[in-house]
């Protein structure tokens, strides 16, 4: 089975988490043995600590060793539906990854986030490392 790396990968990795380099290092061994979505770009670069160094970083794990888990128009409406009994701020709070979520689902992979309490709410396949 293969997996969608959540955004908090990223930054776990560059914060120095042992689990998280982990995954990175796996990756790096087995390349396009894992995917991330395009979604976690925006929030890497949303992201104020986020520096050359780790532009750097992502740019070349994404170009060489991972696969982009494009955002659908069907996972899209299925993140829509997830979340439409959820307030106004809940929406915006939770949106990015039902995104992920809806995706990682549609392609058959697992979730791996530290963030599991929220990717929980829409889909099962979640592990935390």
């Amino acid at each position: 089975m293969s997996d969608l790396y959540d955004t908090c990968v990223f930054i776990d990795y560059w914060r120095g988490d042992s689990a998280a380099f982990s995954l990175i290092d796996s990756v790096r061994s087995q390349p396009r043995s894992a995917s991330y979505s395009p979604i976690s770009a925006a929030e890497l670069w949303l992201y104020k600590q986020l520096g050359r160094q780790e532009e750097i970083e992502f740019v070349a794990l994404t170009d060489y060793f991972l696969r982009e888990a494009k955002l659908s128009t069907t996972a899209a409406r299925k993140a829509g539906k997830l979340l439409k009994d959820y307030s106004r701020s809940q929406q915006r709070q939770l949106m990015a990854d039902a995104l992920i979520a809806a995706t990682a689902e549609e392609r058959g992979e697992r979730v791996r986030t530290r963030n599991d309490r929220h990717f929980r709410k829409f889909y099962s396949n979640v592990a935390t490392y």
